[in-house]
């Protein structure tokens, strides 16, 4: 019996105003990057594999997303995860937490990095998937960005 596993990211992105009341809400999905299949496929022979997700990163270029991107055009800032949690059978929900503080740029993109080598210093990590998002944060916002990552056959 043959089985096709399939890999489906969802993006939610809840802004806040400086009182905490939900202003916008936006939903989409996510494009995978070609080494992150590479890197998944490779965590299965090796054990000392290092797969989770540690950083979303920002940046300001709105180039067309590719499965051949491994960084972010223009990288801006980081920000570690908040929060990593997995429920029922072959989901995982990865969430970051942007204060009113940070992130107060144009944002035009959006990339999670993971593995070991994955650092709050800008282009370290393996970059898993990649989004563009257009917002022009301010201090006066915070953002909730929640991944939902689905394995399903």
């Amino acid at each position: 019996m043959e089985s096709n596993l399939s890999w489906f990211e969802n993006i939610k992105i809840d802004v806040h105003n400086i009182n905490g009341e939900l202003v916008d809400t936006t939903e989409f999905h996510n494009q995978v990057t070609d080494g992150a299949l590479n890197w998944l496929a490779d965590s299965l022979r090796k054990s000392t594999q290092d797969c989770s997700i540690k950083y979303l990163a920002w940046g300001s270029n709105n180039l067309a997303v590719s499965t051949a991107h491994t960084t972010l055009s223009s990288e801006r800032g980081r920000k570690a995860v908040t929060s990593a949690t997995s429920s029922g059978v072959g989901k995982c929900f990865t969430v970051i937490y942007i204060s009113p503080s940070e992130a107060t740029t144009n944002i035009a993109e959006l990339g999670w990095f993971a593995g070991s080598t994955a650092t709050a210093v800008v282009n370290t990590g393996r970059m898993i998937s990649r989004v563009l998002y257009s917002r022009t944060k301010t201090s006066l916002e915070s953002l909730t960005i929640t991944r939902t990552d689905s394995f399903t056959t």
